[in-house]
């Protein structure tokens, strides 16, 4: 059994920023910083890192093969990293990402790592909807549909957009709203309004939010998102035939998964084209 954060011996981690590209070891010290969750496979804890900047870091377990199945496909960490540069790059908030890394990390095992800037004074949406139902009730929700519809148009595909994987901050006018947690992102060479992407992310979402809501919101919600009142019908139509579920969250995945790679072979076939 790994050892628990107050015990565990200081990590050295080789960062990483892109595919190729690789920066100065880095030091980490589960054991001295602020645990935030600890479970079987999933170490995530606050510290200060060596440049004073203050980071949180995301630790995943994974066993031998499937840490060598990731390194023949992708690691769930780099798919993170690149979907939080590029919210950065579109001027979206977002928990800005610093570096990934994976390997062998000591009593850990064998694992991959996220480290994020550390934003203060925020809470995660779930726990505002179920924690201050009189918070909630406040909360205008409009800008966060807006912001869906901005990246759904630049082609981004959040794949995981639940209230857990949205921080809030601030209050009234001042109030944002923070993304994070995109492991089952992608990005596709063309806006995805209006296809099945687009669909389940919207779907997912409102079923989150709804299970703490009224429904009266939606309309507006939907109409910050951009959709015309047809279009908010047959959205309506699908929503009340949809029952989120961990199962279904895999089978979609393996579906936009398999998407988005042949949008990208199409592409690059097009490209080839004199």
């Amino acid at each position: 059994m790994p050892a628990s954060p107050a015990h565990a011996a200081p990590l050295r981690v080789t960062p990483r920023v892109d595919r190729a590209g690789q920066g100065a070891v880095v030091e980490l010290h589960p054991g001295a910083g602020i645990a935030l969750k600890e479970e079987p496979g999933t170490l995530i804890w606050r510290e200060r890192l060596a440049d004073g900047t203050e980071a949180v870091i995301k630790l995943y377990r994974r066993g031998l093969l499937t840490w060598c199945r990731c390194r023949l496909s992708t690691f769930r960490t780099s798919n993170e990293f690149r979907a939080l540069r590029q919210l950065e790059s579109l001027g979206e908030r977002c928990t800005p990402p610093l570096f990934w890394s994976h390997g062998h990390f000591g009593s850990h095992g064998w694992g991959e790592l996220l480290a994020m800037r550390w934003l203060p004074d925020c809470r995660p949406l779930a726990d505002v909807l179920a924690s201050d139902p009189g918070a909630a009730g406040q909360l205008d929700l409009a800008p966060l549909w807006a912001t869906v519809g901005r990246l759904h148009d630049a082609g981004l595909h959040h794949g995981t957009l639940l209230a857990r994987n949205i921080l809030v901050r601030g209050e009234g006018d001042a109030q944002e709203f923070i993304l994070l947690d995109l492991p089952r992102f992608h990005r596709f060479p063309y806006g995805i309004r209006g296809t099945r992407m687009a669909r389940y992310d919207l779907m997912f979402l409102a079923n989150t939010l709804l299970r703490a809501l009224p429904r009266d919101p939606l309309p507006l919600w939907l109409a910050a998102y951009g959709m015309s009142d047809d279009q908010q019908v047959q959205f309506m139509a699908h929503l009340r035939r949809f029952r989120n579920s961990s199962r279904l969250r895999r089978a979609v995945g393996l579906e936009f998964n398999l998407r988005a790679l042949f949008a990208r072979l199409h592409r690059r076939s097009a490209a080839r084209v004199p």
